[in-house]
């Protein structure tokens, strides 16, 4: 198959690297795969590491209408099979490529709410070739919001787990350009540094945590709105100190194996949760909230463990549980690898993805 992917975004946080992931992954099984993206972008960064063709577009005033552009030029010259975009800048632009070539549309949603036009939600429902959601829960969280989701299909994130996975040498060699000891436990937050995050319910867990373990010390990777004001309460902290604040960075896969458990404590419904899927292939137990879809990324009491979204005293007593348990944390380690494997690896989720573009479906009427 012939596919063209197109993102106009400049951030690498999980939505935006779910299209770029899934590129790689079918490229990686065979398929001709070029990709319109913003020039100097996180994606561009994360495409090029992995050889995926790309048309870069030079960042600017117009960019993002350049970026729609170079989709319609490149489309139109390449022909290709599918248009495949998570972007809602695409969504029309890829239905008039699919009456202009004849191409088919693969369109992923990744937000909690349905789209406020019933233009557009008709568009989803019933014209776009493929309409994509990222978990059951999302699935089930569009039906109860009114969408018409019969021609909905799930398809999770992939992951890269042989970029993501365990490394005695990675762990080491982080651990030391931080200045953290093997005899120190690492609790760790990557993502955006908003309050929907959980990241002040984390905060206040994390205050009986570190009480109650004096070797604990706490890892933020992000940024976001929120994140001047939850450094600034983290300094007012006892454990002030124990408190180390890194701003996001692609190479996650060097922090992951540093930390002894990873926290995903959003208090407003996921609809995936990428990060605890990643930590998990890298062998590192999660403790996640029941926010929407994040119970979908691990397998309860077996790869990680799930506490009540903003719910501070019971984020506090899971992650106590596991920080004072090291072969737990260690079995639960290898669990979560095997179970990333299985469900979410690159190659797994492209099978799913050319099943699902190849299966029996009507076209979009």
């Amino acid at each position: 198959m012939k596919l063209l992917f197109a993102d106009s975004t400049t951030r690498g946080y999980g939505t935006e690297q779910h299209a770029a992931a899934l590129a790689i992954a079918t490229l990686r099984r065979g398929h001709a795969v070029r990709c319109v993206v913003r020039g100097g972008s996180s994606i561009e960064a994360i495409l090029r590491q992995a050889q995926v063709p790309c048309v870069p577009v030079p960042p600017g005033p117009l960019s993002g209408l350049r970026v729609v552009l170079s989709t319609v030029a490149l489309a139109r010259r390449e022909r290709p099979d599918w248009l495949v975009t998570g972007d809602g800048r695409f969504h029309w632009v890829f239905m008039g490529l699919r009456a202009l070539l004849g191409a088919r549309a693969a369109i992923f949603r990744h937000w909690p709410d349905v789209p406020k036009s019933r233009r557009t939600r008709h568009m989803l429902a019933r014209r776009a070739d493929r309409f994509i959601l990222v978990s059951r829960f999302h699935r089930d969280e569009y039906r109860r919001q009114g969408m018409n989701v019969a021609r909905a299909a799930v398809l999770y994130n992939p992951i890269d787990t042989e970029r993501f996975r365990p490394s005695a040498e990675w762990r080491a060699h982080t651990r030391e350009r931080l200045g953290i000891d093997e005899a120190q436990l690492v609790i760790g937050y990557a993502g955006r540094m908003v309050r929907e995050k959980g990241i002040f319910t984390l905060l206040e867990a994390l205050e009986r945590v570190l009480a109650d373990a004096p070797r604990a010390q706490v890892l933020w990777v992000g940024d976001g709105r929120d994140a001047a004001a939850l450094r600034e309460r983290a300094g007012r902290s006892p454990f002030a100190a124990r408190h180390r604040f890194l701003e996001w960075q692609l190479e996650m896969t060097q922090l992951y194996p540093a930390c002894d458990l990873i926290v995903v404590p959003s208090i407003s419904a996921e609809t995936f949760g990428r990060v605890s899927v990643e930590a998990q292939s890298a062998g590192v137990p999660v403790v996640v909230s029941d926010a929407g879809g994040l119970c979908e990324t691990l397998v309860p009491g077996v790869t990680g463990l799930v506490s009540a979204a903003g719910d501070s005293v019971a984020l506090a007593a899971a992650v106590g549980e596991l920080l004072g348990d090291r072969e737990r944390r260690a079995r639960m380690g290898e669990a979560g690898r095997a179970w990333v494997c299985a469900n979410f690896s690159f190659e797994q989720i492209a099978r799913d993805f050319e099943a699902l573009l190849g299966a029996a479906a009507p076209l979009g009427a």
